[in-house]
């Protein structure tokens, strides 16, 4: 149920109070809303149980197989600047979430392509069979490598958060406004400091958050996660990033 709404019944501002607080999970005796922390989606981005509106970006990464040595140093050193920059000094509150994921290649386009190329000889060629039957081996061996997800990629991801208010619908829209701002000013921030490396970002949107949060609660790619170390996306108490130790790789 979306939590945001107009107070027109004048009900108790007490009812707009976030005072959801996580419990330990009970697998198997919860659903999956039950569990999760994500209690809806605005605009491009996801709205937590305990009052957060959050986004996801994406960074292409930098390919530190190509650098020298006193190049990955000086690629370490910009980007930890930028994180001691976009965190702040002291107790400010701010916390980001960086996650590499290991998601299977989408082929969705390249099948299509391929698919009307196979439609199209086959109406204006049908005489060549030997063209058409090549072209529908590459659709029948694209789309096998897409559903049984033979192919993958690293993707590079950064969560951001903003408080919201209460639950008034004013407060949510003023708290996506306000993280709009700091998610232009981040991916700004980011690119500047490793323009040297053709690093861009984007913000993921609503339908890319939802694939991802698919991605996630997969149980082959948890149980992956575990042995890879990474943590749970949208961790309710984050630490704020060791900026020393944190490398990232394509």
């Amino acid at each position: 149920m979306f939590p945001f709404k107009m107070n027109l019944r004048k009900e108790p501002l007490d009812d707009y109070i976030f005072r959801y607080e996580p419990k330990e999970l009970d697998t198997g005796k919860q659903t999956l809303q039950d569990m999760s922390l994500i209690q809806a989606q605005y605009q491009d981005f996801l709205i937590t149980k305990t009052g957060y509106l959050v986004a996801l970006i994406e960074g292409s990464g930098v390919n530190l197989d190509l650098l020298n040595e006193l190049e990955q140093e000086d690629v370490f050193d910009e980007f930890n600047a930028f994180l001691m920059s976009t965190i702040g000094e002291g107790d400010t509150g701010e916390v980001q979430q960086y996650l590499d994921m290991t998601t299977p290649v989408a082929f969705d386009e390249y099948v299509l392509y391929w698919k009307k190329r196979y439609l199209k000889v086959k109406e204006e060629q049908p005489i060549n069979q030997a063209k058409v039957t090549l072209i529908a081996s590459y659709v029948d061996y694209y789309q096998n490598l897409q559903l049984t997800n033979q192919m993958s990629t690293k993707k590079h991801l950064i969560v951001i958060r903003q408080k919201i208010k209460d639950k008034k619908h004013t407060s949510l829209e003023l708290a996506a406004t306000n993280l709009h701002e700091k998610v232009t000013q981040f991916i700004k921030t980011l690119e500047n400091s490793l323009e040297n490396y053709d690093m861009e970002a984007r913000q993921l949107s609503s339908m890319e958050c939802r694939k991802t949060l698919k991605h996630l609660i997969n149980f082959s790619t948890i149980n992956a996660s575990k042995r890879e170390g990474n943590v749970c996306i949208l961790e309710r108490n984050a630490p704020k990033k060791n900026v020393t130790n944190h490398r990232s790789t394509k």
